[in-house]
């Protein structure tokens, strides 16, 4: 047995840097010291090769788009994954000289001294839902788009039609005179439009099957401002509710609570700081209106706030009130009572 060999059986960690065609791994002993550093092509085989060399490794791939495949090949192969926090790697290691090498030593070094800063792996079926989800929100998106460029197409020969996309108004703007070159455009629109919406139909389909099975989905929709998506969109986004210990770390996941400024005895609530899914964030947010005209006190509680901060604040707290509250339902599984408001919400259990 070689010498080189015989070091290499010492490796207990190994820091990768992932790109898209390659990653650069660091092999490294018990104390962190590195044994190996490798280029690999992203083939499954050449990364089977190399890996099926060594037994039970600690291996640390950051957060990054397209890493899934490469997480689940390890994992098969009785390796255990940590997902680095890019973001935290980031600030803890500043260095004037950046390259794939001394990034993959670093993820290395990091896990061996347990200093690394991890974020929360996702399993196979919250990614899925993530990407449903997803999905059909950048559908939706693109067929806002579409329709926008018909009013503007409209707009500029002074023949606005209000709500063109109701049956009425399909039949108004298929009636409406306009140049031969626009009218081609509107039809190419209209066209792209009724894609859009079909394809928009087929994932509220998949949603509403997948929701049947799903117990924790019924639970949700006892919240006010909750509906199926939403429902979905929460547990996908949040994935597994027991990693949060208490109600407030799932506000702050979502990005909904204040930035501070403290220094001495100088303390200031800035902005909210928006971390976290913004699709979630946002779908909180439209379902908080709906909220407070189907609850008493999350009405009383946005009308409170919006005496003294002003309508913006006080539906973002509603939105975080709303996040607290499916931590409970879902923690607890339990259905939402409005009962458990009644008493003031300071002190419900809410």
């Amino acid at each position: 047995m070689s010498i080189h060999t015989t070091e290499l059986i010492k490796a207990k960690f190994a820091g990768i840097d992932f790109h898209k065609k390659t990653s650069v791994v660091a092999l490294g002993d018990s104390t962190g010291r590195v044994l190996e550093q490798i280029t690999l092509p992203n083939e499954l085989s050449q990364i089977r090769k190399y890996f099926k060399q060594f037994h039970g490794l600690e291996c640390v791939v950051e957060s990054c788009r397209g890493y899934e495949w490469l997480v689940e090949e390890l994992q098969e192969m009785g390796h255990t994954v940590h997902m680095g926090d890019a973001r935290s790697i980031k600030l803890i290691a500043q260095t004037r000289c950046k390259t794939d090498k001394i990034d993959s030593r670093l993820l290395m070094e990091l896990i061996a001294k347990d200093y690394l800063p991890t974020c929360y792996q996702p399993t196979r079926q919250e990614r899925m839902l993530r990407e449903l989800v997803r999905h059909r929100a950048q559908l939706v998106r693109s067929a806002v788009k579409h329709k926008l460029r018909v009013h503007a197409h409209l707009d500029k020969e002074n023949k606005g039609i209000f709500s063109p996309f109701t049956i009425q108004g399909r039949q108004k703007l298929n009636e409406v005179k306009l140049t031969e070159s626009r009218r081609q455009q509107v039809d190419d629109e209209l066209e792209i439009i009724d894609f859009l919406e079909l394809k928009i139909a087929e994932q509220d389909a998949k949603v509403k099957y997948i929701s049947r099975s799903n117990p924790d989905v019924a639970l949700l929709k006892t919240i006010p401002g909750f509906d199926v998506l939403m429902s979905i969109a929460f547990i996908a986004e949040v994935g597994d509710i027991t990693r949060f210990k208490k109600a407030k770390q799932v506000a702050a996941f979502l990005g909904l609570v204040p930035r501070v400024y403290s220094s001495g005895d100088t303390r200031r609530n800035g902005r909210i700081t928006k971390c976290g899914s913004k699709l979630m964030r946002w779908m909180l947010v439209q379902g908080a209106w709906s909220a407070i005209h189907a609850s008493s006190n999350l009405r009383k509680m946005f009308h409170d706030i919006e005496r003294r901060k002003g309508k913006k604040v006080a539906v973002v707290a509603v939105a975080r009130k709303l996040a607290t509250i499916a931590y409970h339902v879902l923690k607890e599984k339990t259905e939402y009572q409005e009962s458990l408001l009644d008493a003031g919400l300071a002190r419900a259990a809410f």
